[in-house]
């Protein structure tokens, strides 16, 4: 039986952490970063966690986007792809939200995607947790628990089930902090959802495991609670304890 893992990749991923303008949302600070000399990370660390796959070429079809969003990548490395979303000419946000959604029509196994927060809100809005998913880290930011620790590491979860290891599913929150007001010194954090992924603790960020939430992921959530509940206008000062 053959595995049928979805990719979409983020080509313009990480691109302005390269030149220090920490993200890369936006086709404006994309466009910045790359004139200012940014090279594109996420196709070499998609590669990198896919690498990892080809002795199992045979049991498993790449269904991805055309390009740079993945059909390049994964022809390059000989798998057997079948093209099922064509982007525009420079991807947008709403490309990868309309290709996880023919992902998820054409009923994958597994959504393997490359990114940063932003690309991981993306795919949460279109679809949520109805679909198992797996993170590449590519980008700027990766708060997020949705990501494995490494592109390799991404590369042996999927192993796993394509060998049909028993790999248990878990929720893991998506989150992501507000740019502009990173470059200017101030960090203000969100969760924007939660979705499916393969609960592996060796190779994941930390996630929420059989509805039970370590102490860490309860600081984060309440630290990103009250950080969205703050008044911008307030100084505020806050003690330990």
């Amino acid at each position: 039986m053959q595995f049928k893992l979805g990719l979409i990749i983020n080509p313009l991923a990480g691109l302005g952490g390269t030149v220090a303008l920490k993200g890369s949302d936006g086709a404006a600070t994309a466009a910045k970063a790359l004139a200012l000399g940014a090279q594109p990370k996420a196709n070499s660390r998609t590669k990198a966690a896919l690498e990892v796959l080809l002795p199992y070429k045979n049991q498993l079809t790449i269904y991805t986007v055309n390009g740079d969003m993945g059909e390049h990548c994964a022809k390059a490395l000989g798998f057997k792809v079948q093209v099922i979303y064509n982007s525009n000419a420079i991807t947008t946000a709403t490309d990868t939200e309309q290709a996880v959604k023919a992902l998820k029509e054409l009923g994958v196994d597994l959504v393997l995607f490359a990114g940063g927060d932003g690309t991981a809100r993306n795919i949460c809005h279109a679809v949520e947790d109805t679909i198992p998913v797996l993170g590449i880290p590519a980008g700027c930011k990766i708060h997020s628990g949705v990501y494995a620790i490494t592109p390799k590491a991404a590369g042996r979860v999927v192993e796993m089930l394509v060998k049909g290891d028993l790999v248990t599913l878990g929720d893991a929150d998506v989150m992501d902090i507000d740019e502009e007001a990173f470059r200017q010194g101030t960090v203000k954090a969100k969760r924007y959802g939660e979705m499916q992924v393969p609960s592996e603790v060796r190779y994941m960020q930390a996630v929420k495991n059989g509805g039970k939430e370590t102490d860490e992921l309860v600081l984060v959530d309440i630290a990103a609670y009250v950080v969205s509940e703050m008044d911008e206008d307030t100084f505020y000062i806050m003690g330990s304890g």
